[in-house]
């Protein structure tokens, strides 16, 4: 069977002619490590190196530019970028995103930050009513926290933000999606006072890059979708992730 998927992939591979002139796909970056990682500018990770070999497998080049993501996500909405790594999926997207993948799942359990010996100040959902939360302006937390209109939210532009406002005292918490991110920003701003609190939304995602309706290069979705596909399952994506020492997403 490994051999036939092999057979297959090869044969999507070498599907562009040669000669054939090189496009490009634009595509936004951001700093989410393990899986991108930006190191002043040169940016690294198994999603780039991905997105990369699938692209190039069907005759596109790359080209990347770093950027938040609600800026991301509003020039993927117009299609002024064709592509975002790790976009979750949820119904408010749908309109104009293509998902392409999963290139697997991953547990991603939605934590709140909180100072040290604050743990037990949020026990479940409901002691959220009481506080103010720092939220990452754009992101899809979870269903019943997005649209739950009840909660004090206060949005920042990034991690960094996010973590400089909460060491100032203007959140009581901070929703985490991304906690390596958010460990990260706290640490390049050297402040060690916090905790997790006890309650957390246990959840499993896909991981998908997200492309634009809108694109350009739309109708390229439905290859690039089957390529990734094939990748996943020859067991490539597994090793691109383990070439970075990556633990390779779940099927």
């Amino acid at each position: 069977m490994r051999q036939i998927i092999g057979i297959v992939f090869a044969l999507l591979v070498f599907t562009v002619p040669a000669g054939a002139a090189e496009m490009v796909l634009k595509a936004d970056f951001r700093h989410r490590p393990p899986e991108m990682i930006v190191e002043g500018e040169r940016f690294t990770g198994p999603l780039k190196d991905i997105l990369e070999e699938a692209a190039k497998s069907l005759g596109y080049r790359v080209e990347w530019r770093l950027a938040p993501f609600p800026r991301s996500l509003n020039d993927l909405r117009v299609g002024r970028i064709d592509i975002i790594p790790r976009t979750v999926r949820n119904d408010d997207r749908e309109g104009f995103v293509n998902f392409l993948g999963p290139i697997g799942h991953q547990d991603k359990d939605i934590l709140f930050l909180v100072r040290k010996g604050k743990e037990h100040s949020i026990r479940r959902y409901e002691d959220l009513g009481r506080l103010t939360i720092g939220v990452k302006l754009k992101t899809a937390y979870f269903e019943r926290f997005d649209h739950d209109s009840t909660l004090a939210k206060e949005p920042a532009s990034d991690d960094f933000n996010l973590a400089r406002m909460f060491m100032g005292r203007r959140f009581d918490t901070v929703a985490v999606l991304d906690k390596a991110a958010m460990e990260s920003a706290l640490a390049g701003l050297t402040f060690d006072d916090y905790a997790y609190a006890d309650y957390r939304f246990e959840q499993k995602i896909g991981n998908f890059y997200g492309m634009s309706k809108a694109s350009p290069n739309a109708e390229l979705f439905s290859r690039l979708d089957a390529t990734l596909d094939e990748m996943m399952a020859s067991g490539r994506v597994a090793e691109i992730y383990l070439q970075f020492g990556v633990a390779p997403p779940q099927r």
